[in-house]
């Protein structure tokens, strides 16, 4: 039968730092010569040796398994302040961490890696996605506010709420541009279409369609004693800067009505 002569050096199971043969071998009622040095003269067949360390790990798992549960018997506790639930939690880590093999540390951490970088990712992409909003809205309301400034309206503010609902970036030769789904008139049919037009041509057509939209431009209004607009209406509540397409759909009647078109 093999025999190994093993100082009190030797290492202890993967996973834990802290273990001591020479004190495992005395738990389990080895006897220990002891030379001046401090190494041990008792030899150990491959047996007994596996059979002190798997006693030992045992025990460990034993200590760190009640502690590991007194943690989380702790966190389950919902009057804890968030200090004391972080430091638990940091306690808790500690403690799931020595219960691991360096096989189940390393997965661990890959992991917690992929985690930690897939979160990065996430806030990322909100970010970009926020600042992407921000930069199409600003782009379509100053592109409205342009055209019917240039178109000289009474309100631009009321220009803009009738067709930024229907304004939408959309990339022309390479580049991104505000286009408008423009509910037009068919001049020969009279029928109701809808054509796709760039801000200042939107606002052009509202101006050549006096009946729908003429009172929001200074260019229709009578001048003089008494003056007015030259094509009026009966008024109405609408909020057109709050105005959603849906709305708009629902409120053509109204709108067109408003301007004395039956």
């Amino acid at each position: 039968m093999l025999k190994f002569h093993y100082p009190v050096s030797i290492l202890c199971y993967d996973g834990d730092n802290s273990g001591d043969p020479a004190a495992a071998a005395a738990a389990a009622g080895e006897t220990n010569t002891g030379n001046s040095d401090g190494s041990s003269d008792r030899t150990f067949t491959q047996v007994e040796l596996n059979k002190i360390l798997a006693d030992d790990k045992r025990k460990h798992q034993e200590k760190y398994g009640q502690l590991e549960q007194s943690y989380q018997d702790l966190l389950s506790n919902q009057n804890i302040s968030e200090e004391q639930r972080k430091k638990l939690e940091e306690r808790l880590e500690d403690v799931q961490a020595s219960l691991r093999t360096k096989e189940q540390q390393a997965e661990y951490e890959r992991k917690q890696s992929e985690t930690k970088y897939e979160d990065q990712l996430k806030t990322a992409e909100t970010r970009a996605n926020h600042w992407e909003g921000l930069y199409k809205q600003e782009t379509v309301v100053r592109s409205l506010q342009d055209a019917a400034t240039g178109a000289d309206a009474f309100n631009p503010n009321q220009i803009v709420g009738l067709l930024k609902p229907m304004t939408e970036l959309k990339d022309i030769e390479g580049k991104l541009a505000p286009m408008i789904d423009f509910p037009d008139i068919d001049e020969k049919t009279g029928a109701e279409i809808t054509t796709l037009r760039t801000p200042a041509e939107a606002v052009k057509r509202m101006k050549e369609l006096p009946k729908v939209y003429g009172n929001l431009f200074k260019s229709n209004v009578v001048s003089g004693v008494g003056a007015g607009q030259a094509n009026t209406g009966t008024g109405d509540n609408l909020d057109y800067a709050n105005m959603s397409p849906e709305d708009y759909r629902k409120n053509r009647a109204a709108i067109r009505n408003r301007v004395g078109r039956s």
